[in-house]
């Protein structure tokens, strides 16, 4: 599918470097709305405890990652109440990066095996979605006012990001005080870890889940995320069904097996995984920004002002166009091969680590 189908975007308000995306391995100036990476300035950075190995079987690399990112989910509920949103948010990441993993060896779990995980781990997080979705419209009317406060009166959009904190407090109130739900969410996760801990790392078992390490392994999963990705990418922009939400899941899902695959070839894929992570974030605040607009009109109690209600609801559109010009440049640079060459690729940075791991060499590793 080409991608000259797109209609033209907007012209940009501003100017960065493709650098300042991340995107290391493509050279020249990239041209994206100014305000659009306002909120994302921390350091990028990649933990080498979700990455594969230098050396290490790609089975003992998934369990190890998957056993890990189950067990911080967890253990997030158990701290102090004032940190509950963080350990939502923790646990929900845990969650999307260990069903990413799954995603990447689907093929070697087999179809059954797999549906069942994905379920699982999907009906999990679910489960905090009231919780996540009152925290994330809170914080979209807070950025807005925050990115367009120098145009605004003194006081504006005050009333509203109060009564948003006040239906926050109230959803994680009930949350935290379910007797079910939060216990729920913890038996479950240790149930999954559960059931990975008995995983065989052998490639050669008989038994069991049986992951080779292979890159024919992860190459029908990896190649299926890029392609769904792209696909994605374009009925977004053709306005086809929910085709950003299903795009941003794909981005996600993308960088996560990256990110677990960068010690193939760090210097690339660095830049990559960057671009994925900034992309990723893009499309989450827009689909906050669309919660918000959806919960204000079932409920314009919470901005009760027609007039500032209007004026809301004009910046927060505003926003959505600058994120969704910024995403679709980067979508264009992350999703501008074909799948099978995607898939190619990568097979010839593994087959050049599987090379320099036979012949001795030392590999190069992010740290």
């Amino acid at each position: 599918m080409c991608y000259q189908h797109f209609e033209p975007v907007p012209e940009p308000v501003g100017e960065k470097t493709r650098r300042s995306h991340g995107l290391r391995h493509y050279a020249g100036p990239v041209t994206v709305p100014a305000t659009a990476s306002a909120p994302y300035t921390p350091q990028f950075q990649v933990e080498p405890r979700l990455q594969l190995g230098r050396s290490e079987p790609l089975a003992e690399g998934v369990k190890r990652v998957a056993l890990d990112e189950l067990e911080r989910a967890a253990e997030g509920f158990f701290e102090p109440e004032e940190n509950f949103h963080s350990a939502v948010r923790s646990a929900r990441d845990s969650i999307e990066r260990v069903r990413a993993l799954l995603q990447a060896v689907k093929g070697e779990l087999g179809p059954e095996a797999f549906a069942y995980e994905d379920r699982f781990l999907s009906r999990t997080s679910s489960m905090l979605d009231e919780v996540r979705e009152a925290a994330a419209v809170t914080d979209a009317a807070m950025l807005v006012r925050q990115l367009y406060g120098e145009f605004l009166a003194e006081g504006t959009f005050e009333e509203t990001v109060a009564g948003l904190r006040r239906r926050r407090d109230i959803v994680t109130l009930k949350t935290m005080e379910d007797p079910h739900l939060v216990g729920q969410v913890v038996a479950n996760l240790e149930k999954a870890h559960s059931r990975y801990r008995t995983w065989p790392t052998d490639p050669d078992v008989d038994y069991g889940v049986r992951i080779r390490d292979d890159y024919e392994a992860i190459a029908p999963g990896l190649g299926a995320t890029y392609e769904e990705g792209r696909r994605y990418m374009v009925a977004a922009y053709r306005g086809a069904g929910d085709g950003f939400g299903e795009w941003r899941a794909r981005v996600r899902t993308l960088r996560h097996q990256l990110e677990f695959l960068m010690p193939l070839w760090p210097e690339v894929l660095v830049g990559l995984v960057y671009t994925l992570d900034t992309l990723g974030l893009f499309l989450g605040e827009d689909r906050d920004h669309s919660d918000l607009l959806d919960l204000l009109r079932v409920r314009p109690d919470l901005c009760p002002n027609p007039r500032e209600r209007s004026l809301l609801f004009a910046v927060v559109t505003q926003r959505r166009t600058e994120l969704k010009v910024a995403s679709e440049i980067l979508g264009r640079r992350v999703f501008a091969e074909q799948p099978d060459s995607f898939t190619h690729r990568f097979g010839e940075y593994w087959g050049a680590r599987a090379q320099a791991l036979t012949a001795g060499l030392e590999t190069l590793s992010v740290h």
